[in-house]
């Protein structure tokens, strides 16, 4: 039972909303041929009075017909071209226009522009049901208004009658068809007309759309005490409602800039950052400065705008806040995009994921290219300057430029070169020709490299991609620790014996010193038919032998690698391997060898008496 009373309900109330559209739909199309008739009398009637009572029913008649338009809830009027009936017209006509019948074919595009013209008035008045529906803005309607307006007189200048009247039936039918169209044509100019010098009869406005500076300054102009204070201004172009709303602009913006951005700060470390302080802060630090500047610049525009409202040099300040605006936009966007980096950077290293930074800071350059690339296109399109005739110039130039541009193309394709080998990364220490340093950063045109003495040079990538490079990062295990002792010619060959075998011990058993057993568990896999030692940079090699027999001491080599490639640290392995050798050789009864000449004095051989 409930549900056939809800089928009920929906029966009835879908009834009344087509009964209701229905009517709605008769009274729109009734006001149009009510306007019709009307102008039908006008072009018949001579006396004046008669006219103007007329023309007095057809504005009472237009805005009737515009409050219907407005309160109406239609979206499609009924189309009022008969298809068969313009595909006969459009045959006969093509048929006459080949055998020379003229004034038939005028007599059919008379009857064919009338139905066209009733169907672009429907058009137009649906387009003004969308228009007031939805907001549309006041001089949208006015502009499209006036270009229909300006296509209704063209098409009555194609369908006029003869200075000669010719007899006949043909020619009958053609002025009766050139009549209605008139008829309808300028019922439609009558529409337009009136939209254009009564947009607001129409054009909905939105209580957001009220709100707007020029609407307070009016308000404000219109206290009696402030006009006579205004007309001593009007030599200046200014008013009183001007010069206090950009003053009151320029208070607004200077007392809420610490409230917004202390909101700003807490949304940065909520929402973007909520564990590290440093890092929310320097993000904060980042973007304060660029969001600064447009909240300031959106307030000194405002208040130009305010200010200099009546005046002519509106124009040229659009232009130059234009500008302005664009600059502080890619410069808040450069630091929204480091920002971005730099947390999601900071998120991956804390999974224990290797980065390439070099690549990173290559996707970050990228994208501060692409933006720039972005704003300029817009700010020429917004000076009337055409992409697509740049982009031809280009083209026919190319050649020339890439001439031009050989250095830098060089350079470009070198850094590419250089990321794609992985010859190196930032935070290696190299040495590329004489320079010799840390990589500070590989960029799309070079390479910088901060020296041991702190100074920083650049390199072309061009230069970089066909230099040797030596790099001394790439090493997993194993910096080299050479070294010759020497120890005197007095020494026992046991005791150097023992020694040698003493100086093995210590360094299989130093914690900080490669061992060759232990030098393939690193961790590392290697597929390839290289070695390991060589694509990886891991060496453990131990060699202790007696070497040589020097000038003034016999030389016992020390070869081997610590487990870390960091100079500091290797260093103190280095240190503490002394140390031990020292020990070794007075437990063994042997002394380090210094330079020494001994000198040899024999008898002289006298001869017999």
């Amino acid at each position: 039972m409930l549900l056939r009373l809800l089928l009920l309900f929906s029966f009835v109330l879908c009834s009344s909303a087509i009964a209701k559209a229905d009517s709605s739909q008769q009274q729109i199309l009734a006001a149009v041929d009510k306007l019709e008739a009307l102008n039908e009398h006008l072009i018949q009637e001579r006396d004046e009075e008669v006219i103007s009572a007329l023309l007095e029913q057809q504005a009472d008649q237009l805005e009737r017909l515009l409050r219907q338009l407005r309160t109406t809830t239609l979206a499609r009027l009924p189309s009022a071209i008969d298809v068969k009936r313009q595909n006969l017209l459009e045959s006969r006509m093509a048929i006459n226009q080949e055998r020379g019948n003229k004034i038939a074919v005028l007599r059919d595009m008379a009857e064919l522009e009338t139905a066209k013209t009733r169907q672009a008035v429907r058009s137009y008045l649906e387009f003004l049901i969308q228009a007031s529906a939805n907001y549309v803005g006041i001089d949208e309607i006015v502009a499209a208004s006036q270009r229909l307006l300006e296509k209704s007189r063209q098409r009555a200048e194609t369908l006029k009658l003869p200075a000669v009247p010719v007899e006949g039936q043909i020619f009958a039918a053609f002025e009766h068809n050139q009549q209605q169209f008139t008829l309808v044509n300028t019922t439609f100019q009558d529409i337009l007309k009136y939209v254009v010098n009564n947009p607001r009869q129409i054009a909905s406005t939105h209580w957001f759309q009220e709100f707007s500076l020029l609407s307070i300054i009016s308000y404000i102009n219109h206290f009696d005490v402030l006009r006579g204070i205004n007309h001593k201004l009007i030599p200046f172009k200014i008013d009183v409602g001007g010069v206090s709303v950009s003053l009151a602009i320029i208070l607004l913006v200077y007392f809420s800039y610490p409230f917004l951005f202390k909101f700003t700060s807490s949304f940065i470390k909520k929402y973007v950052i909520d564990e590290e302080v440093d890092l929310q802060t320097q993000i904060y630090h980042e973007i304060r400065k660029p969001a600064r500047a447009l909240l300031i610049f959106f307030g000194i525009d405002l208040a130009t705008y305010a200010f200099f409202y009546k005046t002519d040099y509106r124009p040229s300040i659009e232009n130059i806040t234009f500008v302005i605006y664009s600059l502080i936009i890619v410069w808040l966007m450069f630091k929204i995009l480091d920002t971005v980096v730099l947390v999601q950077v900071r998120k991956i290293s804390q999974n224990n994921t290797e980065l390439r930074k070099e690549l990173i800071n290559l996707g970050v350059q990228t994208g501060k290219v692409l933006i720039l690339v972005v704003v300029l296109a817009i700010g020429l399109n917004h000076f009337g300057i055409s992409i697509t005739a740049i982009m031809s110039t280009l083209g026919i130039g190319g050649l020339a430029f890439a001439l031009a541009a050989k250095d830098t193309l060089s350079n470009l394709f070198g850094g590419i070169t250089i990321l794609f080998d992985n010859v190196f990364r930032m935070g290696d220490w190299v040495k590329i020709g004489d320079v010799e340093g840390t990589v500070a950063e590989i960029g799309l045109r070079s390479t910088t490299i901060r020296t041991f003495d702190n100074a920083l040079i650049t390199i072309p990538n061009a230069q970089v991609s066909v230099s040797s490079v030596m790099n001394w990062n790439r090493r997993v295990v194993g910096r080299r620790i050479k070294m010759h002792i020497a120890v005197t010619y007095e020494s026992n060959m046991d005791d150097i014996r023992n020694a040698l075998n003493d100086l093995r011990e210590m360094l299989k058993s130093h914690p900080g010193i490669a061992n060759p057993k232990q030098k393939l568990a690193s961790g590392h896999r290697h597929f390839k038919l290289s070695s390991l030692e060589d694509v990886k940079g891991i060496k453990a090699t131990q060699l202790v032998f007696m070497d040589r027999y020097n000038d003034s001491s016999i030389d016992i080599l020390i070869y081997c690698f610590s487990k870390t490639v960091n100079w500091a640290e290797w260093l103190a392995v280095k240190e503490d391997v002394m140390f031990k050798i020292a020990e070794i050789l007075r437990k063994n009864h042997l002394e380090f060898a210094y330079p020494t000449q001994v000198r040899i004095h024999r008898a002289e051989m006298k001869a017999p008496a």
